[in-house]
């Protein structure tokens, strides 16, 4: 019999797809684009642009299965300015090629995870996002990774993996953006306890991906770890659109 949820995940997908191609057309017609990495007018992503955002780096992460986390470009230049567009801009045309270039971690994601899920997990690979803060969730007026959670998704489940999107995680509130609280000790005091999982019964024994915009000190990534270990889920590794490189995190 085929798999009821699985029907619906896919109904749901094809949908979010449809009302973002109608969004898309929509802003058009409002305002030109501007390429949001270098306002070259005309396309929302030059090539030059677009070529920078999948030059995939990792970054050591031990509370992590895996010990990583995989990011698809440096956070610097104009990967920084398009994520922000993005993010902080409601740039949703975004979604698409930011989508797609999460998916194009699969192939190094599934040779990194899979001798980890040997035999076969009896559940499936969760794909969790980094949570926002109420205020952040309030301005946006969406969970703003959820496309590039179903593109991974989607992507994995190409490769032969179950897996499937799950917003698990929730942030009580904070004060400043993550971006603002520079430092590492900072940023690790500011979130320090603040990460917790909503609902613990929907996470025990899955091995989970915890997907993030930016990382920056790491300290967003290591506190969903430890909220998923105290509810007996496995983190497997973490990834994000972007990383600031190794040594570059306090500037």
């Amino acid at each position: 019999m085929r798999n009821p949820s699985l029907a619906f995940d896919r109904l749901r997908q094809a949908a979010c797809a449809v009302a973002s191609a109608m969004a898309d057309s929509a802003l058009d017609l409002v305002a030109p684009r501007a390429c949001a990495g270098c306002d070259r007018p005309d396309l929302l992503l030059c090539p030059s642009c677009r070529s920078l955002l999948f030059r995939p780096l990792s970054r050591p992460a031990p509370a992590y299965a895996t010990g990583l986390a995989l990011a698809c470009a440096p956070y610097r230049g104009a990967v920084r300015r398009i994520i922000l567009s993005w993010k902080d801009h409601d740039n949703r045309p975004l979604d698409r090629p930011l989508g797609q270039v999460m998916a194009d971690l699969a192939p190094a994601l599934s040779r990194l995870i899979d001798p980890l899920l040997r035999p076969k997990p009896a559940r499936a690979i969760l794909v969790v996002p980094a949570p926002s803060s109420l205020a952040s969730l309030r301005r946006r007026g969406r969970v703003h990774l959820q496309p590039i959670l179903l593109s991974l998704a989607q992507a994995l489940q190409r490769h032969g993996l179950a897996a499937q999107v799950e917003s698990a995680l929730i942030m009580n509130s904070v004060r400043t953006k993550s971006v603002q609280a520079g430092g590492r000790r900072n940023r690790s005091h500011r979130l320090a306890g603040r990460i917790a999982v909503a609902d613990p019964s929907r996470l025990a024994g899955h091995p989970v991906l915890v997907v993030d915009d930016i990382i920056t000190t790491g300290s967003t990534i290591r506190q969903c770890a430890r909220a998923l270990e105290t509810v007996g889920a496995l983190p497997l590794a973490a990834l994000a659109l972007a990383a600031v490189p190794p040594g570059h995190e306090d500037r």
